[in-house]
Order: C-alpha cells, then structure tokens, then sequence
C-alpha cells in the first residue's frame, strides 16, 4: 500500500511539472498594453472588433512597442458578422523572455484577450 501511494505521489507530481508553469490570462484589453513580464509561452489572442473598423495587432515581447516582435505583424478585418478573430499557438511554440507587450492599431474600437503560460 505505501508503494502505492508513493507511485501515485510521484506521478502526479511529474504530471504537474510538465505543464511548465501555470496558464494565466489578460481580459478585456482595450489600448496598448503590456501584458506581463518575465518568460512563457505565448498561448492565444482573442480579438473583439467593433464590427466596422479593422484592426492591426502587433505583439512584442518586450515591455514597450520596440524589439523583437513573437510573430509578424497582422491586420484583422471585421464586418457586422465576423467581429472576432482568435490566433491560437496551441500547435506551436511561442516562447517569450522579457514580457508580452500589445500594440493594438485601430480608429475604432477594440477589446482584446491574451492568453500565455509562465516558465
């Protein structure tokens, strides 16, 4: 029975380490931002549009709009129908090592969610 317990002990500790850390989220955004600090991996943008104006996103990873950009710069269209746009990197690794900054473009309005995990 110790034996037992001590397997399952171990297991679910080696469980958790594989996860890399913990999955932590910025909602709501509606300017530039940043995001977080430190290093992880950049999971997933959700982007709410206004339904009339497109929106262009860049994302650092830096503390300000300036160094290296995670992945290159892109434009999300919107129409009354289609006002949200998700660019998921559950297929990919997107590592950052400063933080993850937002640089968010528009002449509307926007709301946008980040979705990251800590090393």
């Amino acid at each position: 029975m110790k034996k037992a317990i001590l397997i399952l002990a171990m297991v679910l500790m080696l469980t958790g380490a594989a996860w890399g850390g913990a999955s932590l989220k910025s909602v709501g955004n509606t300017t530039d931002a940043l995001v977080t600090t430190g290093q992880g991996w950049l999971k997933g943008l959700i982007i709410h549009t206004d339904g009339t104006n497109s929106v262009t996103v860049a994302v650092y990873d830096n503390t300000a709009a300036s160094g290296s950009k995670l992945f290159s710069t892109f434009t999300v269209t919107t129409s009354a129908a289609n006002r949200a746009t998700t660019i998921s990197f559950d297929s990919y690794e997107c590592p950052f090592f400063t933080g993850i900054y937002v640089d968010i473009t528009t002449s509307g309005t926007v709301t946008y969610d980040v979705y990251w995990l800590n090393m």
